[in-house]
């Protein structure tokens, strides 16, 4: 089994290494039939939203022929959906904690409002740098980094409500940098402990619950900064008990790696038990069994109608 799609993607737009035009081209060259983009809107990352839909609109007519381009933004659990209303799909994902006492466990908040270089910020990323990481950690939660992962996860769990999300990004970033060696800053959390796990399993449950796929993200992987995919074996066997769906990402930030390690991500998958993998689609082609297709929540195709998660088969 073949995946030829990747609904997490990153282009010159926000903080990936190539033109949205040359990922496509790649894509294609892949033999590629759907291609996501997802741009970052989040507090770490600035990105010129208008811009960016007008770009991926004139590409997708542009390339309709040779490949189905389905536009999307990677948006934060810190600002509200109304940031990028114009496109057919969110991905939600957490990369900043608010501190206690923020509004921002209360509310989204409009894109802009909140950066993370700011002066006196009240949300502190965990996926910009190491050092940072253990500055905010010191700062905010007592130099706990269970604490912060608690409260990491506390904010997880609302991405739904707060978002609407086609899919759950990364489930567990607050990792990012748990495979660096002590000495440099890594090993803070033993991500086998129930110390660690029970308020992930706790935000998990309730994720699973509104019938979000969650990706199965290979971005740390394929560039060397984690020897697993987002969620780790531990939670990821955790979801598959919950009977929680999936898809894989390679959350490319170079065209090259559209599909990196796909492959070890299916055998993955396999392993633990799960029997499918879901990609995005706009239509249910006739000579497909109905039974492989679902609509796909707080999707917006430019038809007016949702699109739709389809079923392959491991």
């Amino acid at each position: 089994m073949k995946i030829n799609a990747n609904f997490h993607t990153h282009t010159t737009f926000c903080d990936g290494s190539d033109t949205p035009e040359s990922v496509i081209k790649e894509a294609v060259r892949k033999g590629f039939t759907e291609l996501g983009f997802s741009g970052h809107v989040d507090p770490g990352v600035s990105m010129d939203i208008p811009a960016y839909i007008r770009e991926i609109k004139r590409l997708q007519e542009q390339y309709r022929e040779d490949i189905d381009i389905i536009r999307g933004v990677e948006l934060d659990n810190v600002y509200d959906p109304y940031a990028a209303e114009d496109t057919e799909y969110y991905i939600g994902s957490t990369h900043f904690v608010p501190v206690q006492g923020s509004d921002v466990w209360n509310r989204t908040v409009p894109y802009g409002t909140h950066r993370e270089n700011q002066p006196d910020c009240d949300i502190c990323g965990v996926d910009a740098s190491v050092d940072l990481l253990h500055d905010h950690c010191r700062k905010y939660f007592h130099d706990d980094f269970y604490e912060m992962s608690e409260r990491y996860y506390a904010f997880e769990a609302l991405i739904c409500d707060r978002m609407k999300p086609a899919f759950i990004g990364h489930f567990d970033l607050i990792t990012r940098f748990n495979d660096l060696s002590k000495e440099d800053g890594g090993h803070f959390l033993d991500e086998t402990s129930e110390k660690y796990l029970v308020p992930a399993r706790k935000a998990m449950e309730k994720l699973a619950g509104y019938g979000i796929p969650f990706e199965l993200n290979l971005g740390a992987v394929n560039r060397g900064r984690k020897k697993e995919a987002y969620p780790g074996t531990e939670l990821l066997r955790y979801l598959r008990e919950l009977g929680g769906e999936i898809l894989i990402s390679s959350d490319a930030h170079q065209k090259e790696l559209l599909d990196g390690c796909f492959d070890e991500a299916i055998e993955t998958a396999k392993g633990l038990g799960f029997r499918h993998v879901n990609i995005l689609v706009r239509e249910m082609k006739d000579s497909d069994d109905p039974e492989l297709y679902r609509e796909a929540l707080n999707t917006r195709s430019d038809n007016g109608r949702r699109l739709f998660w389809k079923k392959l088969m491991l």
